[in-house]
C-alpha cells in the first residue's frame, strides 16, 4: 500500500472488528499481540463501539513463542477463558498477520470449540488482506458459511412474520461514523412500506444474522457488499438489488421506495400515502430556510472527502437538490487506476493519503468542506467551514444522527446552512480586514 500520511482507512482485522463490534451479542477473539487490539481502539473509540469494544476485546497477546511455534494451545485457552468471564451469544475467532504467516488453524479452534457445544465461528483475516473495507466483507463471507454448523437461538414469535424480510448490506461501520443513525432511518422507511429488515448493527443483531437466508432480498448500499449478496444469492438463491449509495432526501427515497414495491409486490397505495405524509413533514421544516439558502448557499463552492457512498449520497444531495456547486469530490476507498463513480461536473480525486488531500483541497478554492476530522487544518488554513461527514469524527458525539434517507436530508440542510452561514459571515470578516488595512496604514 507503500506509504501514507494520516491513513483513514485501518486494516481489513480492524474493518472486521469493527463489524463485529457493531452487532450485538457478539463477543470478537483476536488472536494476535496486544498492538492490535489496543491500535484498533485508539482508531476506532470515536465510532462509538457497540456491544463489546476498547480496551475491554478478549485478545490472545501472543508473544514470540507462539509467533515461531504457532499460537493453537494459546488460542483455545483463550476461547475457553473469554466464554468463562463474558457473556455472549455468538464468539468470532479473527486472525492477526502473525498467526496468518505461522498458520494457526482458527477454522480448527473454532470446530473444536463448537463440538463442545460454544457457539463459535472463526474467520481468517489477516491484517495485510487490505482496508476496513475488505475486513467488513470477509467478516460477513466468514460468518455466511461458519453459522450453518451452529444451533441458532430460539427465535420468538413475532406478529409480522408474514412480511417479506430483507437484508441491508454494504454499509461499514468503521467508514461510516453515522451508520447506527442511518441504518436506524432506513428500517424506519423499510418497516413503513411494509417490510421486516435485517440490518445486524444494534439490539438482536446476532439473531439476525441467523436469520439471513430468510430473506426475500438483499440490498446492497455500496459495493462493498456486492460479494455479500451475490453469496447469499449463490447459497440460499435470495436476489439482490444493489445501489450506488443509501437514499437521501425526498427524491431518492420516493425512487428507492417505489424499486421495492415492484420488486415485492408491495401495497403501492400505503407506499404512496407513507411518502405524501413524509413530504408534508420534510416541507415543515425545510421551507422555513430557503431564504437563508439564497442568501448564504447558492453559488457557493463545495468539496467532499469520503469513500464513494458517502460522497455520492451526500454530493448527490448537495448538487441536485440544494444547488451547490460541487467543485472537488475526493474518493478515500478508490484505488489508483480505478474509474471514478462521479465528478459531479467538477474535480474528481482517488486519494488516501492525507497530505496529497490536503493539498487538493488548498487548491480547491472551496468555500465549504465536507469531510473528516483529518482535513481540519486545510480547513482552517482556507478559513473555512468544516462539516464532518467521513471517518474519523473527532469533534462531534454521533448517537443516533443520521444523513440517510428522509430525517436525514433535513439534518444535512440544517448543518449546511448553518455551515454556509459561518462562511459567509467568515468571508465578510476577511473582506473588512483587507479593506481596513490600507486605511490603518494611512493612519499610521
Amino acid at each position: 500500500m507503500g506509504n501514507i500520511k494520516n491513513p483513514r482507512a485501518g486494516c481489513a482485522l480492524h474493518g472486521a472488528l469493527s463489524t463485529l463490534e457493531a452487532i450485538d451479542g457478539i463477543i470478537p477473539i483476536v488472536q494476535a499481540n496486544a498492538g492490535c487490539a489496543i491500535q484498533h481502539d485508539l482508531a476506532y473509540r470515536e465510532s462509538g463501539g457497540g456491544y463489546i469494544g476498547g480496551l475491554a476485546l478478549p485478545a490472545a497477546n501472543i508473544i514470540d513463542k507462539q509467533v515461531i511455534f504457532g499460537g493453537g494451545s494459546r488460542l483455545r485457552e483463550q476461547i475457553k477463558n473469554t466464554v468463562k468471564v463474558m457473556e455472549g451469544r455468538l464468539y468470532a475467532v479473527l486472525g492477526s498477520c502473525e498467526c496468518a504467516m505461522v498458520g494457526d488453524d482458527l477454522n480448527g479452534m473454532a470446530r473444536e470449540a463448537a463440538e463442545q457445544g460454544l457457539p463459535v465461528v472463526a474467520s481468517n483475516i489477516a491484517g495485510f488482506h487490505g482496508d476496513v473495507y475488505r475486513g467488513y466483507e470477509r467478516i460477513f463471507l466468514d460468518m455466511i458459511d461458519g453459522l450453518p454448523a451452529l444451533e441458532p437461538p430460539p427465535a420468538p414469535q413475532r406478529e409480522d412474520e408474514a412480511r417479506p424480510l430483507v437484508n441491508l448490506l454494504g454499509v461499514v461501520p468503521a467508514a461510516n461514523p453515522y451508520y447506527k443513525g442511518d441504518l436506524q432511518e432506513l428500517q424506519r422507511i423499510l418497516e413503513a412500506i411494509g417490510l421486516r429488515v435485517n440490518s445486524f448493527f444494534g439490539p438482536g443483531g446476532h439473531a439476525a444474522l441467523y436469520s439471513m437466508p430468510d430473506a426475500a432480498l438483499n440490498l446492497v448500499f455500496s459495493r462493498w457488499g456486492e460479494a455479500i449478496g451475490a453469496k447469499l444469492e449463490e447459497k440460499y438463491a435470495t436476489p439482490q438489488l444493489i445501489f450506488d449509495a443509501m437514499p437521501l432526501g425526498l427524491d431518492e427515497s420516493s425512487l428507492f421506495v417505489q424499486a421495492l414495491v415492484e420488486k415485492l409486490d408491495l401495497d403501492a397505495a400505503a407506499a404512496e400515502r407513507f411518502l405524501e405524509r413524509e413530504e408534508a413533514w420534510s416541507e415543515y421544516f425545510l421551507l422555513g430556510g430557503a431564504d437563508r439558502y439564497f442568501d448564504d448557499g447558492a453559488g457557493v463552492r463545495v468539496a467532499i472527502v469520503g469513500d464513494a457512498e458517502t460522497v455520492l449520497r451526500i454530493g448527490g444531495f448537495l448538487s441536485r437538490i440544494a444547488g451547490f456547486d460541487i467543485g472537488t469530490v475526493i474518493y478515500t476507498d478508490w484505488a489508483e487506476g480505478e474509474a471514478l463513480p462521479a465528478d459531479f461536473g467538477g474535480e474528481a480525486r482517488g486519494a488516501r493519503d492525507g497530505g496529497e488531500i490536503a493539498d487538493i483541497l488548498l487548491g480547491s478554492r472551496a468555500g465549504l468542506i465536507f469531510a473528516s476530522s483529518l482535513e481540519e487544518d486545510a480547513a482552517r488554513t482556507l478559513d473555512v467551514p468544516l462539516l464532518e461527514i467521513s471517518h474519523p469524527v473527532r469533534n462531534r458525539f454521533i448517537a443516533s444522527q443520521t444523513y440517510a434517507g428522509l430525517r436525514g436530508a433535513v439534518a444535512l440542510s440544517a448543518d449546511t446552512l448553518t455551515l454556509a452561514r459561518q462562511g459567509r459571515r467568515a468571508l465578510e470578516e476577511r473582506l473588512a480586514r483587507k479593506i481596513m488595512a490600507p486605511s490603518a496604514r494611512t493612519a499610521a
